[in-house]
């Protein structure tokens, strides 16, 4: 349903809803920038947003949520590019694993909050709360499933490779994260070592 459906209240909701979102993620990447991983805590972001810790709730389940949607302008043309060309030879495969080990380089906090590790899930009652869907998110799932189908259309057959994926992903994540000093180019050799 699109705004125009709505009478002048939603669209007025609709309008303070995506500005509150966009004033918290932004304040995210500002405080991560800054003060790295640990050195930021919900509470921390919220009130530089300007908005309640109830309000940050309601658009961000996690903290991880909230990092993933700060970060994901570096990480969507990444994945877009090697969605759009997952058909094609393996240098989709290298140029994707180049370019997500280089964006994983430059941003230690996209690095942890892609990990598995890091998931923070919050329990209410017996479901779990999701992130808001107005907010733009690539998570861990979506590049190792996307991961998996470049090595499956490597190897020239249709085997599900979203297991051996996600095991890559976390070693090269890990491994960005253990050598601070290394470079994405390292790290993406690195890799592909191991899967070619």
């Amino acid at each position: 349903m699109s705004t125009e459906e709505f009478g002048p209240r939603q669209r007025a909701a609709a309008t303070k809803r995506k500005r509150t979102i966009a004033r918290t993620v932004s304040a995210a990447a500002l405080l991560f920038d800054a003060h790295g991983w640990y050195g930021v805590t919900l509470d921390d972001i919220a009130r530089e947003a300007g908005v309640s810790v109830a309000a940050f709730n309601r658009y961000f389940a996690t903290k991880q949520a909230v990092a993933l949607a700060a970060y994901a302008p570096m990480l969507l043309p990444v994945v877009e590019q090697a969605e759009a060309n997952s058909r094609t030879a393996s240098a989709t495969l290298r140029a994707f694993i180049y370019e997500l080990a280089e964006v994983a380089v430059q941003c230690p906090v996209l690095t942890i909050s892609l990990l598995p590790a890091s998931r923070d899930i919050t329990r209410i009652g017996d479901e779990a709360r999701s992130t808001s869907a107005e907010v733009v998110l690539v998570d861990f799932d979506q590049i190792a499933e996307l991961l998996g189908r470049l090595l499956a259309n490597h190897q020239n057959n249709d085997d599900n490779f979203k297991e051996v994926s996600e095991i890559y992903l976390s070693g090269l994540l890990s491994w960005v994260l253990k050598h601070p000093d290394r470079s994405g180019e390292d790290a993406a050799r690195l890799l592909l070592s191991q899967l070619l």
